[in-house]
């Protein structure tokens, strides 16, 4: 069954789903992205997305756009939507240098295993006090290997490891342009507000 009809036999009408501002798109069994509304290009060519638009992402994985450090987590909560027919919300964060931005997901079940995921962006604001931005120095994040590590979820920049706790910093040169050689991690408080196995899913 194509996906438009998928889609609208289960409620969704495509003409509102082309004209809604949240990001919108649909997974097959597999996982693949089998249609993505207007909103998902809007949203990659405002943010620079390079050969993301739904012309090109279409039949990929969504696991394969994800990071690697949240695909276990992703797969686990995909799964459980398709195995429970019930479900699945997330917040996750998705800021630009300029702007903090706080979308909240929802995956809903449909029939044969499909699944609709939903992006609403929640928040938008320029980043206050509390997200200072920090120069791009090379030789303060920068380790021995010549590599760069970034939380996956807010994008901060780990410090080079000295003695005591691990500094993350909002670095709005790394967001705007990735360095060369970088490791993809959750820095310690996204990895327990966020991502904690107790209350991924429930």
């Amino acid at each position: 069954m194509p996906p438009e009809r998928r889609l609208e036999g289960a409620g969704f009408r495509l003409t509102r789903l082309e004209k809604d501002s949240s990001i919108v798109y649909l997974l097959g069994a597999d996982l693949r992205i089998v249609y993505c509304n207007k909103a998902w290009d809007d949203f990659a060519a405002s943010n620079g997305g390079v050969g993301i638009n739904r012309a090109a992402i279409l039949g990929a994985s969504v696991m394969e756009a994800m990071a690697v450090p949240l695909r276990p987590f992703y797969a686990r909560a995909f799964t459980w939507t398709q195995e429970k027919l019930r479900t699945w919300e997330h917040d996750f964060e998705c800021s630009s240098p300029e702007l903090y931005r706080l979308f909240h997901l929802r995956v809903l079940p449909l029939a044969d295993s499909y699944l609709i995921v939903e992006n609403s962006l929640r928040v938008e604001r320029p980043h206050g006090p509390e997200h200072p931005g920090m120069p791009s120095y090379p030789f303060a994040y920068v380790n021995g290997h010549g590599i760069v590590t970034m939380c996956s979820h807010c994008r901060r920049t780990q410090r080079r490891k000295k003695a005591g706790a691990a500094i993350w910093d909002w670095v709005p040169g790394f967001v705007e342009r990735s360095p060369r050689r970088v490791s993809q991690r959750l820095c310690p408080n996204c990895a327990a507000y966020f991502y904690a196995a107790s209350g991924a899913l429930r």
